[in-house]
């Protein structure tokens, strides 16, 4: 529950800067929720292909097995749109995602306990999921997926070195990612 004043407004004082832990918990939960999304948005848009193998056993019988796949270029442009459109407007109006929801974890503006803007929230998604664009171009070349690759451990190890947790993604957004207070100092003093 979030506290506020009279006026209504947050409370800078009830949130604390959340740790690394509780943040790639929250992003895997998104992730997962993410792939999900898509992956249905795959089947209603008819995106998955199959595979058809016919196998000849020693005896002579046959047997034949379909695979489905979703190829490099639709797995990561149905990403990059359901994140786009699921992340944006829920740092926007809700303040955080579903993982990050489930932890106990909200994105605000780095200033104090007010939510992103509707630019800042796209520069936080551009930072932190568009690199699907990239995996869009690559077509399955190892080098560019090794780029992304890359880039999610440079997310990760900027996050890790900086005092208020605040990876890349954060600090070009001017967002801050909080938890309850427990104990801990304000998250913005």
């Amino acid at each position: 529950m979030m506290q506020a004043d009279a006026a209504g407004r947050l409370d800078p004082k009830a949130y604390s800067v959340a740790s690394t832990g509780r943040r790639f918990s929250a992003w895997f939960i998104d992730w997962m929720v993410i792939i999900l999304i898509a992956s249905v948005a795959a089947v209603i848009l008819g995106a998955w292909h199959a595979t058809i193998r016919t196998m000849v056993n020693d005896d002579g019988s046959t047997w034949t097995t379909s695979t489905y796949y979703l190829d490099t270029v639709w797995s990561y442009s149905l990403f990059a749109v359901v994140s786009a459109v699921y992340a944006i407007p829920m740092w926007r109006l809700r303040g955080a995602m579903l993982g990050q929801r489930l932890l106990g974890l909200r994105v605000f503006s780095e200033t104090g306990p007010e939510p992103l803007t509707w630019p800042r929230a796209a520069i936080r998604w551009l930072a932190l999921y568009g690199w699907a664009f990239v995996g869009i171009g690559s077509a399955g070349n190892g080098v560019l997926d090794f780029g992304v690759e890359v880039w999610l451990l440079v997310l990760l190890v900027t996050e890790v070195r900086n005092v208020r947790n605040q990876g890349i993604h954060d600090r070009l957004s001017n967002s801050l990612v909080v938890g309850p207070r427990r104990g801990m100092p304000s998250a913005w003093a």
